[in-house]
């Protein structure tokens, strides 16, 4: 009866800190082969084992927590928190800061835009982002990204250069991993810088503490699973930090389940848009992905993830 089955989305992106797809393997295959007793024991399992094998655990507590929302007749997010909402906003990705296609997005009625930066030399993409901030209508905002690619007096320039600019934020702008230089960098700029794929690296009770700290961007594939996700975005906004949910490079049964935590957290920073719209980066999908428009993701009543099809 498909009413008791989950599904969920193994997908390990090892540049971003999760295991490789042989240790995946390897790792569901040994779960797979053990008999459980309930539900609770291959949680308990999957606790311990979420630091060495994140992608893993996310698809199999996915499944669980599918299976146990499909039972009680709940959308998974609703199970994680009653409070959820049931649309997410979302940001655009569109490509590289001096791309002549960034302003598609806006014809697609989204209002946070996120463009790569670090690309070419500093002034030169500082000349594409005053150009395109003269274009860009009012109440749109660029969330942007350099993936680590500045050293600190790149950082400083870009960030004294473009303070008074419509950017909501920017992630990872920095090569050194240390939270030292980050705080440093951002207790200089206005602009809310973001940790993403240092955290890995990271003393996550120094970056909660750390009160220079604005935003972390989670991605539950890397955490390890929803709830530990959710817990750390929880944690996070005691603290008064925001947290931006994101997905790796998903099938639609993954970004489903991240949608579903997004909506779980939204109400910790609501209408902070998040990464939820990757789906166009596949070629092909197994599931329909969530619904997007005007730069919301809206997510169905359907107890569980939201997967119709069956598997």
């Amino acid at each position: 009866e498909h009413n008791c089955s989950g599904i969920g989305d193994c997908a390990p992106f090892q540049a971003f800190g999760t295991e490789s797809k042989r240790e995946a393997h390897r790792f569901l295959l040994q779960c797979a082969g053990n008999t459980w007793p309930d539900s609770a024991a291959l949680l308990g399992k999957l606790e311990k084992q979420r630091t060495g094998y994140p992608a893993s655990c996310f698809a199999l507590e996915t499944a669980l927590l599918d299976l146990k929302s499909r039972k009680t007749d709940l959308p998974l997010r609703k199970m994680l928190n009653s409070k959820s909402s049931d649309r997410v906003r979302v940001n655009a990705l569109s490509g590289s800061i001096c791309d002549e296609n960034t302003l598609s997005s806006i014809e697609s009625g989204f209002k946070v835009i996120k463009l790569k930066v670090g690309k070419q030399a500093v002034e030169e993409e500082l000349a594409c982002l005053k150009a395109l901030c003269r274009k860009l209508p009012p109440q749109y905002l660029l969330r942007l990204d350099a993936n680590g690619a500045w050293n600190l007096d790149e950082a400083r320039y870009f960030l004294a250069a473009s303070e008074g600019l419509p950017i909501e934020s920017l992630e990872e702008p920095l090569h050194e991993t240390g939270l030292a230089a980050f705080a440093d960098l951002q207790n200089q700029t206005n602009i809310t810088l973001a940790l993403d794929e240092s955290l890995k690296n990271l003393d996550l009770n120094e970056v909660l503490t750390n009160p220079a700290i604005r935003r972390l961007v989670l991605k539950p594939g890397v955490q390890g699973g929803l709830r530990c996700t959710l817990a750390l975005a929880e944690s996070a906004a005691a603290a008064g930090k925001e947290s931006v949910i994101t997905t790796l490079v998903d099938s639609a049964i993954g970004v489903q389940a991240t949608c579903q935590l997004a909506a779980a957290t939204d109400p910790l920073s609501p209408g902070l848009a998040h990464g939820l719209a990757t789906s166009d980066w596949l070629s092909e999908d197994i599931a329909k992905p969530p619904e997007i428009r005007a730069g919301y993701v809206f997510l169905s009543d359907t107890p569980g993830l939201g997967i119709h099809e069956t598997f």
